[in-house]
Formats: structure tokens, sequence, C-alpha cells
């Protein structure tokens, strides 16, 4: 090659130069070595290729015709096919290749030449390092052009600088690229760190999981939430700044159920975090990325991030799965606090209710800080199976005692096949009405376990210290046991011993069949006609006032003849002398309780101011 073709190839080459350090893409740089190319050559139109990794074959990658790109047209088409002779022949050669008639010269592809109106060619290998990493092809559209042996050599010497000069622009890239990552990297970490610094000093104090969400939701400042495996929404927060409503729903039962979702989670590894969406077949607009909150071989629940302003970025991925560890270690921590506090609790009571050292139960109250003086209730609750394995589990109900009833408390253990429940009362509460005044909170207690229709409950009256905490217990046990003979299936679930009195003593020791047949016998007639629902009312607020007529008209506010008269029906119709008969009395009684305890008897019934129907006319004849 003669010094004045390396001089004209130098010259053209140089107008690359500055712009060979300061490109963002090898295809922008392909564009100015194809327009200095066809300049230097005297052509209008130049194309180059790159060639396919440990292949023959080189992609069209960018071009110029007239000095207008031709880039993204060029892209489709590749060079060194088996047809492509023009190629073949340069890959054996290694020097440029001349074509003077595309349209008569067998080694061209008759397409190509159609699609591209070539005339004449000229291809030209570029070598870096012994290897032909690419090609220039220029050309006149649809024009001949007679390409000189000094053409030739000038265009291989430019595109052996060009290759050069790619080679070091794709390591620059590389480097920079590889740089671009690394940074972002390393500020994902950092944040990452952040974010796990964070978090990590709230579940050292102890801080609730609702405040660690809206924490990490005000730090990677995207909508975060804490399901649990039944698609409860454990907590939830947003960013400032965030759209009201804006939470995840991802893990919400109508959206998990739906088929996509449920496939999107099937793909993925349950044990790490992975993106799921966006689903718009189920309502899921956003991407979410999911993190398994693990303890031990459980997956107690997942923490949910929707996507909001900014993408996820790998920082997100190590920031999610580390609040996740970070949760997990606070759901363990309370665990195992509310464990020893149930066995605490669960130990003393049953210490309470035993036979074991009263020295043993003094230690752990003085250690709990309970009084055993202190006057308490007991709450049983068991099965109507009377079966052990049917019984609730006792951290389940002094769970449901925390939620339902965090004013009271209570120790709770497992005893006799059922759970017993001693419920401390506030000194300021009156022992008489603390039981009526407080069932409907016994009975959320109750209804909050699962199943709730299966299990029954009584509540005992106010006893003071450790001997009155047995008593309790007894009594508390004889109410589940009337309710488990006496009340069906449907019918009423949770009894106070107030409300049964000593009846419940004769009642949960006796046959329930015979009893409940004694009772229909006794007392059925006023309760099947509805139009005998006065003499019921009147027989009950007889016995709730202490067998008084005058008190009992008062109550009703009637005059006494018209307790005289109902009494005197009632005797009539049953052969039960209510008035003057004890026996008659008793039976009556028990048989009430009985009817109480099926769910029998009308509303209101249970005290003694209940509403009375209108006089009937022979009644008032007698007032």
């Amino acid at each position: 090659m003669s010094d004045g073709h390396m001089q004209r190839a130098f010259e053209a080459f140089s107008r690359l130069t500055p712009a060979i350090a300061t490109v963002n893409s090898i295809d922008d740089l392909l564009t100015l070595v194809a327009r200095q190319a066809a300049g230097a050559v005297g052509v209008d139109r130049c194309s180059v290729y790159l060639r396919e990794d440990r292949q023959n074959l080189f992609r069209g990658c960018a071009g110029c015709s007239g000095g207008a790109e031709i880039g993204e047209e060029i892209k489709r088409w590749i060079a060194g096919i088996p047809a492509d002779g023009l190629t073949r022949e340069l890959l054996e050669t290694r020097r440029p290749v001349i074509v003077a008639n595309a349209r008569q010269d067998q080694r061209m592809i008759k397409a190509t030449v159609r699609h591209w109106k070539i005339r004449s060619i000229m291809e030209v290998p570029m070598i870096f390092n012994e290897e032909i990493v690419g090609l220039l092809l220029l050309d006149d559209v649809d024009a001949q052009h007679s390409f000189s042996d000094e053409d030739a050599e000038l265009a291989r010497a430019f595109a052996n600088l060009a290759a050069v000069a790619v080679a070091q622009t794709r390591q620059r890239l590389e480097l920079h690229s590889k740089l671009d990552v690394a940074g972002r990297q390393l500020h994902a970490l950092r944040r990452a760190s952040a974010v796990d610094e964070a978090l990590a000093e709230l579940v050292l104090e102890g801080h609730s999981l609702g405040e660690l969400t809206r924490s990490l939701a005000e730090l990677l400042g995207k909508p975060c939430a804490l399901f649990l495996p039944d698609g409860t929404r454990q907590a939830a927060a947003q960013p400032d700044g965030a759209a009201d409503g804006a939470l995840p729903r991802l893990l919400e039962p109508e959206v998990s159920a739906h088929p996509d979702v449920r496939q999107a989670f099937a793909a993925n590894d349950g044990n790490r975090a992975f993106v799921v969406g966006p689903i718009p077949s189920a309502g899921v607009l956003h991407r979410h990325l999911v993190a398994p909150v693990t303890l031990a071989e459980e997956v107690w629940g997942h923490l949910v991030v929707m996507e909001h302003k900014a993408r996820f970025n790998g920082g997100d991925l190590v920031a999610v799965r580390r609040a996740a560890t970070l949760i997990a270690l606070q759901v363990s921590a309370e665990r195992k606090a509310v464990e020893a506090e149930w066995d605490s609790g669960s130990s003393l009571a049953a210490e309470l209710l035993g036979g074991s050292d009263s020295s043993m139960a003094r230690r752990r109250a003085d250690r709990l800080g309970v009084d055993l003086d202190s006057r308490r209730v007991a709450m049983v609750i068991g099965s109507r199976s009377g079966l052990e394995e049917d019984a609730p589990d006792f951290r389940a109900v002094a769970a449901a005692f925390r939620e339902q009833a965090p004013e009271f408390t209570a120790h709770v253990t497992a005893i006799g096949g059922a759970v017993a429940a001693l419920v401390e009362v506030p000194d300021s509460d009156d022992s008489e009405t603390f039981t009526h005044e407080n069932r409907e909170v016994f009975e959320a207690v109750r209804g909050a376990l699962r199943p709730s229709g299966h299990l029954i409950a009584g509540v005992s009256t106010v006893r003071g210290g450790r001997e009155g905490a047995r008593n309790a217990h007894r009594e508390a046990r004889q109410v589940v046991e009337c309710i488990r003979r006496f009340s069906p299936p449907d019918g009423p679930q949770l009894f106070t011993a107030d409300e049964l009195g000593v009846g419940s003593l004769l009642l949960s020791s006796s046959d329930g069949e015979a009893v409940a047949a004694f009772a229909e016998e006794t007392v059925g007639e006023l309760v099947r006609e509805h139009s005998k629902a006065d003499l019921l009312t009147t027989l009950c607020s007889f016995f709730d006032n202490m067998g008084s007529i005058r008190g009992s008209a008062a109550a009703l506010g009637v005059h006494e003849n018209t307790i005289r008269y109902r009494l005197s029906r009632i005797e009539e119709l049953t052969g039960l002398a209510v008035m003057h008969d004890p026996d008659a009395q008793l039976r009556a009684r028990l048989s009430l309780l009985v009817l109480l305890l099926q769910g029998r008897l009308p509303a209101g019934l249970r005290t003694p101011t209940a509403p009375l129907a209108p006089l009937a006319a022979h009644e008032l004849e007698m007032v």
C-alpha cells in the first residue's frame, strides 16, 4: 500500500477522531464511518455490516445514502449466506472485491441487487487482530461506478483503521456500561442498606408491624402491604403524595383467586422475592414485588410492594427481601413474647384451679404482678360434643381476650377437656352486675373462636381469692354442662351462672332427656300457644320477684288481682299451684330453666322488666 493511499486514509479517518470519544453507541460510530468512507472513495452510498458471533455471517448495522442515514432498513439484511458469492470470495482472499456489473455477475444475489438498485459495488473487509470483524459495501445508487485499484487500497486502509476504532469504542462503551451498572448497583445497595438499617432499628425498638410497613412505604416511596396466607391484609401504608386508596390488592381473595394471578404465583419460587404483573385481566394494573415472610419452614405471610412513580430496581428487590426477613424476626419475637405470656398465665391459672402447692402459685403470681385475692369470674369454653379434641386451643382463647376484651386481665389454661379463663374484675366494677353488664363481651370472645358454632361457654358469678377461683370454675363448668345437655345444636351458646341460678347444679348432673320431657309436660303448653304468652311472662316475673304477688304486679305494671288470676290459670292448665306449693314452685322453676337453655322462652323474659301483653277483657274485669 502506497504512502499516498495511507495518507488519504488517515485524513478521512482523522475526521472521525473527535467523535470516537463521544459517541454513545456503535451504530452512531458506524454511521460516521459510512459517511467518511463514501466521501473518501467518492460514492453516494456506503453500508457497514458487522460479524455475528463465531459465524461467517455479517448483519447490517448502519449506512448512508446521499448523506442520509439508512440504519433501520439496513439492519434487516445479512451478508455471508451461502448464495452470497461476493462475501464468500472476500473471506477467502481477505481483500476488497469489486463487481463491475452487478446485474450480470453470478456472485451477486439477484434479490439484493434489485432491492438496492446496485449497478456496481465494492465490498471491503474490516480487519482487526487478523480477524475480519466487518464489511464496508460501497456503490452509487442505480448507477455504474468504475472502482480503481487505488480506490480499493484506500478503502482497505480506511476499513482497517475503522475496525480498530470500532473495537476500541466497543470496549469503551462496555466499560462505561459496566461502570453505570456498578454505579446503579452501588446506589441500590446503599439505598437497600439504609432501608435495612432503618427497619432494623424499628425492630429492635419493638415497633408494630403497622409501623414497620409505614416506614418501608416512606423509604421506598411505594405503597406496601402485609398479607396473611388467607388474604387478610395485616398492615398497609402508602407514601406521601400517593393517591388515596393506592394500596396493593394483589393478594386480596377476590384478586388472588383469578386464574392469571394464580398462574403468575405458580411460575415463581415461593421462597424468593419476585415481580408479578401487570395483570389487567385481574384488575392488577401495576407491577408488584412480592416477598414471602418465612418463619422457619412456615410462610407466615407475604410483603407486597406496588410499583409507583418510579420503576423497580435491584435495590428495591434487595430492600424488600431484607424487609421481609426483618418482619419475620419481629413476628417471631412477638410470638415468643406472647407464648411466654400465655405459658406464664396458663401455668398460674392451672395452679389456681388445681391442687398444686399454694406457695408455688404465690411465687408465680408475684412474678407476674397478680393479686391472688382479687375478685374473678371464670369463663369455661368447651365443645358441644364434650370431646377434648373439639375444644379450642387455649392460646386462641387468650388471643381472643386480647382482641375482644383488652381491658380485662385474663389467665387462660386448658383443663378438663375445655378451656378455662380466670378474668379479674376491676376494682371499680360491682360484683352483682359485672357478668350481666359484660355478657356481650364474653360472647364476643366466644364468637371470635373458630368454629364458633360448635363452641359453648359458661360464665360464673364473681368470686374472690384462690378458693373462690376454684368455685367459680366449678360454677362455669356446671353452666357449660347444662348447655351441652339441654341446648340444641342451633340453640343458645352462652349462659351465666346468674341466669341459671342454683338450678344449674341440679340440671348439670341430671338425665337430659328425662328432664326435658318433664319440662315439656310441666310448662310446655305455655310456650307452644302464643295466646298464653302473658301467663308465661307472669310466671317468670313471679319467680324473679321471690314469689311476691305485689312485686310481680309492680314489675309488670298491673293490679295484684291480675297476677292472682293468671297464676290461677297456670294452675288450671299445668296442675302447678305455684302460689302455695313449694314443690310446684321447684318443678316450675326447673322447667323454665330447661326452656331457657333450649332457647324457647320468648325474647325479653330473662329480666323481670319484660314487656307484658295487653290485658284480656276478662282480666280487666278482675282489676
